[in-house]
């Protein structure tokens, strides 16, 4: 293995010397630096980066940050997604991911403390946007570097990409009513306090409006709610808008005994060989990831949008 003491040795130049032109000090003269790094490259000189980050204090991992999810629930394929745009916009930049995902927000709290504390993890990527969140509380706290992908809820200036969730729940209904003719599409979406759904859901009521047409918006509270009981309740309904994939997922069984059209978010590949939807609209979670990473080392940028497409 090539050594900077090998690569010193043969430049006529000391050990610290050689360090400081590997790393584009500017008290080491241009024509140095060049001839250093073009006798590295003949070497076949390969950096330590690990090392390297580690005498700054910090590691050369990126923590990603799941949401609160149940042992029992399954993987989000937008979040496997996700990944893999952050793992493509790694790469060059020689970083690792490290994963913290829990069950509870302290279990999660504490799993974020501990790349912190022992891993010396700096540089995280939050998968979620929550309100009163203790998790990017903890973050800022610490002034550590992050990227939150979705779009912030509270008072904070924190940096994020995502996109505009309020248009592309605009254009699924806008493409529902024009594609099938509809009058009474209904909106179904969680109870749970994430604002993708609410904003989703806000684009839905927006094109609602605009055609004179009546909103009608379905929380779903627990497992047990039945789509035909919502059915049965609203017969008038002619069309479905589930605010993400798996929610679709879940009332599929119910929804292959009638031949409403329906419309998804997310548009992930493992969701397009499970389900059959009329239209989606595609998020490009992998762009999201990449741009997520560009905005991380990026001080100067504050927010990023990715724009979706409908298919």
């Amino acid at each position: 293995m090539v050594t900077i003491k090998d690569i010193a040795k043969k430049a006529g130049v000391s050990v610290s010397t050689t360090s400081r032109a590997l790393n584009d000090n500017p008290r080491i003269s241009q024509e140095t630096r060049e001839r250093v790094k073009k006798i590295a490259a003949e070497l076949g000189y390969q950096p330590n980066y690990t090392a390297r980050n580690l005498t700054r204090g910090e590691s050369n991992m990126v923590g990603l940050i799941f949401p609160v999810t149940e042992d029992t629930a399954p993987a989000n394929p937008f979040h496997i997604d996700l990944m893999r745009g952050v793992s493509t916009a790694l790469q060059p930049l020689h970083y690792e991911m490290v994963v913290a995902i829990a069950a509870t927000q302290d279990e999660l709290l504490e799993e974020v403390r501990s790349m912190v504390d022992q891993s010396k993890v700096h540089n995280f990527l939050v998968f979620y946007a929550m309100s009163n969140d203790p998790i990017t509380a903890y973050l800022r706290q610490k002034n550590l570097n992050f990227v939150i992908i979705g779009h912030p809820t509270d008072h904070y200036p924190d940096r994020f990409v995502d996109n505009d969730n309020i248009a592309a729940g605009k254009a699924a209904t806008e493409q529902l009513l024009k594609t099938h003719h509809l009058t009474h599409p209904a909106f179904l979406e969680s109870v749970d306090p994430w604002l993708f759904e609410r904003e989703r859901a806000a684009g839905y009521d927006e094109c609602m409006r605009t055609h004179h047409l009546k909103a009608v918006v379905w929380q779903l509270g627990t497992n047990a709610d039945s789509l035909d009981d919502f059915l049965n309740n609203h017969p008038e309904t002619d069309g479905l808008l589930f605010s993400d994939d798996l929610l679709f997922v879940r009332f599929s069984h119910e929804l292959q005994k009638r031949s409403l059209p329906v419309f998804c978010f997310n548009n992930s590949r493992l969701m397009g060989m499970l389900t059959n939807s009329d239209g989606r609209i595609d998020l490009r979670p992998r762009e999201l990831g990449r741009e997520a990473v560009k905005l991380l080392f990026d001080p100067m940028k504050h927010h990023s949008y990715v724009t979706f497409q409908v298919n």
